[in-house]
Parts: C-alpha cells; structure tokens; sequence
C-alpha cells in the first residue's frame, strides 16, 4: 500500500482578523489621500516663497535696462495682470492671483504659456511691455494710443 499523507488539522489563520486589517489598511489609505487631496487644495490659496511676485521696481528696472530707456518715460504705476498665450491681458491682484475681466489684447507671449505680469507703459513711444510676476522676464508688448 502507498503511504498517503494526510492534510494537519492546523487552525486557519482566523478569517475575522484578516479581514479587519485589510478594512483598516483600506481606510488608512482612503484617510491619507483625502488628508493629501486637502492640503493641496489649501497649498492653491498661498503663494509659495518660489512664487511671490516681484516688485513692480523691479519690472520697471527691468524694462529700462533691457530697452536702453530712462526710468522718466516709464509710467511709475504698473497694473499687475493676467496674460494668456494668445495675448489676451486680464487684470489681476499680485497677492491672490485672482484673475478679472479682459481689459486688452498683446502680442502672443514668447513662451506660449499663460503669465502674471506687470504691464510697464512707455509714455514716450505709447508701448506697453508685460514683464512675468516671478522671474521677471519680459514675455511680450503691444502698442496703445
């Protein structure tokens, strides 16, 4: 006769205590994403330290040294705005970032994205240049009348 080996009668790992820790780990999980989901959601309503605008003197500064233009034909009163890629300005609140209505039309940014920017007015050749709120590159310009 063969030798038939017969199954242990070890106990089941118990089925009760599998199943509350996979229900805790689930809900673990689910907690995390919404504790994350949230925290980014109120990371949106501050301004990080990379993203804090720059000073409209500094806009200013950055247009007469690009342009060879004195600081005189230069408007001292830069509105913060909002410019799209395809050039649609819209104004805008350097601490919020809120974007308003449309209040003009530039030439499309040189980068293809959208920018806060400061838009620097030229009185003497009645140009506007629209200088991006953080790095403080200058990402396009129209004329006005």
């Amino acid at each position: 006769m063969r030798n038939v080996k017969r199954p242990c009668n070890r106990e089941r790992p118990d089925v009760k205590l599998i199943d509350k820790r996979i229900i805790i780990t689930i809900s673990f999980g689910i907690l995390v994403t919404v504790l994350v989901f949230l925290g980014i959601q109120d990371s949106l309503n501050h301004p990080s330290i990379s993203r804090v605008p720059i000073s409209p003197n500094v806009a200013i500064s950055r247009v007469s040294s690009t342009f060879n233009m004195s600081e005189n034909q230069i408007d001292k009163s830069p509105q913060y705005v909002y410019v799209k890629p395809d050039g649609k300005v819209y104004e805008s609140d350097p601490e919020f970032n809120n974007i308003g209505k449309i209040i003009g039309n530039a030439e499309p940014t040189n980068t293809g994205a959208s920018h806060f920017a400061w838009e620097i007015n030229n009185l003497q050749n009645k140009k506007k240049y629209y200088v991006d709120g953080v790095i403080g590159e200058i990402i396009s310009n129209s004329s006005y009348k």
